[in-house]
């Protein structure tokens, strides 16, 4: 019988939950800060603008250099809430001490890498400083928003020194475990520096290997659980430090820390977490269910096909493919169940359904592509809309194939309930108008996508007030849920960022397309072979994780293979989507199973067989015929 795992040393759990409050304090702060400068965009955008024709001049650059400092202001707190991305494919393999070891090396490797962030930050202050930077059109300093940033940074060293401390005092020796694992991080840390600095020579000369060894590094160290950010940082600072020296990869990772926060395009991440908060806290994402449920009743397998629309409704307030299955699987499970569908369809068509919540905008993954790939997030999301409204179609007609050949696995249908149909419809007004106006406001041109996100934001905000659904704590918790995301999200693009930089500075993507083409295969099958290893790699880690990693070097290659960037970035997001369904791993899978722990493992994936075989037949025709996805963002051209 296993031992219980032990507790952590009751100072060191003390001293955590007391940073850990006061994190989540100055979180709040940064979250309420977040809603005032998206209250201030709405005004500029909807009075100023549009009925005055009196914009704010210099408006983007408040948004910027205070919309940093509120970001700055909930990394501390995703931290000391273990808000950190980590693969455990491993986990079930190796041993438990073992795991819990490398768990504790991890940690400290991810402290030695903030501690250099910091520094790099400090740096970079003081020279934006010493230039005298200044915003273009208010003329404001901005070496002072920056100082703000790099305080509130240099709280995520004692957060993450906890984390490590909270770790190393749950394994064997306590503290003497605590000095063993600080020295094996610290070991690692330093070996690497000192081997990398003796291959210098060796790596200016041959920067493709350098690229591969950096790559291969960072797979071991992610399998390995060493933390995404983290090891994306190492083994990019050793990159950069084997090619250009140890300074000058200190200063990339600042100057991409500073650049990412100040990112008016990446803002959009959490104010649309925010909205997705505020618009699950009002109900709008179960007003969507119920109007699915209302409008599909008349048809054999309705329940099934209001489920996929509910999923695709709540994924267009909130983006996440987990938290759709996991909130419309909550609410539909037990009622296919109780009015008598088979397990095999009930589960299949929630965890397929799932997928909408990274493939219908607001989508995090999308905006990730996009920012590193350097293409229009609005593009991208106009972009998305065809393939997302085939994936819906090829879905209920998955759905409409299953009940027809075997009927049995849904009830008969119902008629109309024609007042419940208008009273659904009529509570959806609310969600309906948010997505009306996000999307069709970057549509025809009314917002850029960060203010169509702050109007979202504030919209959500206004509903749940209005309903006196933000009572209770619930404005708190919806700040909670933003702070973990926002901080998870903004620490693994700096170090997407920065290794971005290094891969980008070998030169590696131009070879891996001479490669392939050297190959003799035709472009088209060369893409299918990679469309296969997507869907592998999707079936093992999330999505973001996948686009962190891959995006930018697979999209130089691809455009050396004479494909379009934005129409790859669609198709790679389905591909990542339809790996997070696939048998055996498929992370939606399990999610599934944790919501209906009544069905075996073995009734989720043969129900989710069909809609995987959907999602194949719909992700070929998005190749074969890239126009399906390129051709709504040509009627904006």
């Amino acid at each position: 019988m296993p031992r219980p795992a032990m507790q952590a040393h009751p100072y060191v759990a003390g001293a955590d939950a007391a940073l850990a409050a006061l994190n989540r304090t100055i979180a709040s702060a940064g979250v309420v800060l977040m809603l005032a400068v998206a209250l201030f965009t709405v005004a500029d955008v909807i009075i100023l603008r549009a009925i005055f024709n009196a914009p704010f001049a210099g408006s983007n650059e408040v948004f910027t250099m205070l919309f940093s400092v509120a970001i700055a202001a909930v990394l501390a707190s995703g931290i000391s809430d273990r808000a950190t991305l980590q693969i455990d494919i491993l986990d079930t393999v190796l041993p438990e001490r073992v795991v819990n070891w490398l768990r504790a090396i991890g940690s400290a490797i991810y402290l030695v890498m903030l501690v250099l962030l910091f520094i790099g930050m400090i740096e970079h202050t003081m020279t934006m400083r010493e230039r005298g930077i200044i915003t273009t059109i208010l003329q404001m300093p901005t070496w002072p928003f920056m100082a703000a940033v790099t305080a509130l940074l240099v709280l995520t060293i004692p957060a993450q020194l906890l984390v490590f401390l909270d770790e190393a005092t749950r394994l064997p020796g306590r503290f003497g475990a605590v000095v063993i694992a600080a020295l094996i991080g610290a070991a690692v840390c330093l070996g690497a520096y000192f081997g990398v600095l003796s291959l210098q020579s060796y790596l200016l000369g041959s920067m493709l290997t350098a690229a591969l060894g950096v790559f291969v590094l960072l797979w071991i160290m992610i399998l390995f659980f060493v933390p995404l950010s983290a090891a994306m940082l190492f083994c990019a600072g050793l990159g950069i430090t084997g090619t250009f020296g140890f300074d000058t990869a200190v200063n990339i990772a600042a100057s991409e820390t500073s650049e990412l926060l100040t990112s008016a395009d990446l803002a959009i991440i959490p104010l649309f977490l925010m909205m997705g908060g505020f618009a699950v806290a009002s109900g709008m994402s179960g007003d969507i269910y119920r109007f699915a449920h209302a409008l599909f009743a008349p048809f054999r397998g309705g329940l099934a096909m209001a489920t996929v629309g509910g999923c695709a409704g709540f994924g267009a307030l909130t983006g996440s493919s987990v938290a759709t299955v996991a909130s419309i699987g909550g609410a539909a499970y037990p009622e296919m169940q109780a009015r008598g569908y088979a397990r095999t369809l009930a589960t299949g068509s929630i965890a397929a359904g799932g997928t909408l919540g990274q493939l219908i905008p607001p989508s995090t993954a999308i905006v990730v592509y996009a920012l590193l790939v350097e293409e229009s997030i609005g593009t991208m999301y106009i972009a998305v809309l065809v393939p997302a409204l085939l994936t819906i179609l090829f879905y209920m007609s998955a759905i409409a194939l299953q009940v027809y050949f075997n009927p049995a696995a849904a009830p008969s249908r119902s008629a109309w309930d024609r007042a419940e149909l208008w009273g659904s419809l009529l509570a959806c007004g609310p969600a309906i108008l948010l997505f009306a106006l996000v999307i069709g406001g970057i549509f025809f041109g009314i917002f850029t996508a960060t203010e169509a996100a702050a109007v979202g934001a504030i919209l959500a905000f206004l509903v749940a007030l209005w309903r006196g659904k933000l009572s209770g704590g619930s404005f708190w918790r919806v700040a909670s849920e933003t702070t973990r995301s926002t901080s998870m999200i903004y620490f693994v693009i700096i170090g997407a960022l920065v290794i971005t930089f290094f891969m980008a500075s070998t030169g590696v993507a131009p070879v891996v397309t001479g490669y392939l083409l050297n190959t003799g295969l035709p472009p088209l099958v060369i893409l299918f072979l990679i469309a296969i290893l997507f869907v592998l790699l999707g079936s093992v880690m999330d999505s973001m994780t996948i686009m962190m990693i891959t995006a930018s070097t697979m999209a130089g290659v691809i455009t050396g293979l004479g494909y379009d960037q934005v129409w790859w970035g669609i198709v790679m997001v389905m591909l990542v989507e339809l790996g997070v369904v696939t048998p055996p791993f498929g992370l939606n899978l399990f999610v599934m199973k944790s919501v209906a722990p009544d069905a075996k493992l073995s009734e989720v994936y043969r129900g989710v067989m069909p809609f995987v075989l959907a999602d194949v037949i719909k992700i070929a025709l998005l190749i074969l015929i890239p126009g399906l996805t390129l051709w709504l963002p040509s009627l904006g051209q």
